[in-house]
C-alpha cells in the first residue's frame, strides 16, 4: 500500500485521492438472512396469463429484514398480495414492503399472504420448476427453485388469477 502511494503521489495525485483509489472495492449490500423452503407455484389450466406462487420466509437473521419484491423468469412481473377481509368480503391487496423480524417465519399460503405471477407467456406444468426470488431492502436477493403443482386441497379458493 505504502509503494502504492508513493508512486501515485510521484504521478501527481494528493495523498487521499490516491487512498481512494487504492481502497478495496465497497462490496454490495448483503441479503438478510432469510431462508426460502416448502415453494410451490400452482398449476392452472392452459391459457391462463396468471398464476400464484407460495412458500415459507425464514429470518435467521439478528437484523429485521424488509422483503420488497419478487421476480420469477417465467412472469413479466411477480407481486406480493395478501387477503384481507373489507365489508364481509375477501381483497387482494399488493404488499410493497413486507417485514420479517429476526426469529419470524412467514408462510405465503392459499386465502393469505402470495406471490402473484402475472403475464406469463405459458402455464407452468404439474412437475415443472420455477426459480422464485425475493428481493430485499437496502439491496440483494434470496432465490429458491419452486415445484409445480395442483393445489393441495383444503385451502381457499383462489379466483383471483384474471387480475
Amino acid at each position: 500500500m505504502n509503494r502504492l502511494l508513493r508512486q501515485a503521489a510521484a504521478c501527481g495525485l494528493s495523498p487521499l485521492l490516491s487512498l481512494l483509489l487504492v481502497a478495496p472495492p465497497a462490496t454490495a449490500a448483503q441479503p438478510a438472512s432469510l431462508v426460502l423452503s416448502n415453494a410451490w407455484v400452482r398449476a392452472l389450466p392452459p391459457g391462463q396469463p396468471n398464476t400464484a406462487a407460495y412458500l415459507t420466509v425464514a429470518n435467521t437473521g439478528a437484523e429485521q429484514a424488509i422483503i420488497v419484491g419478487a421476480s420469477a423468469a417465467i412472469a413479466d412481473a411477480a407481486q406480493i398480495h395478501t387477503t384481507r377481509e373489507v365489508d364481509g368480503y375477501q381483497r387482494m391487496e399488493q404488499l410493497t414492503r413486507l417485514p420479517v423480524a429476526p426469529g419470524q417465519s412467514l408462510e405465503f399460503a392459499p386465502g393469505g399472504t402470495h406471490i402473484m405471477l402475472l403475464g406469463l407467456a405459458r402455464m407452468p406444468a404439474v412437475g415443472d420448476e420455477v426459480r422464485l426470488c425475493l428481493q430485499v431492502a437496502g439491496g440483494g436477493e434470496v432465490c429458491t427453485v419452486a415445484e409445480v403443482r395442483k393445489g393441495t386441497g383444503g385451502e381457499q379458493s383462489h379466483e383471483h388469477h384474471q387480475h
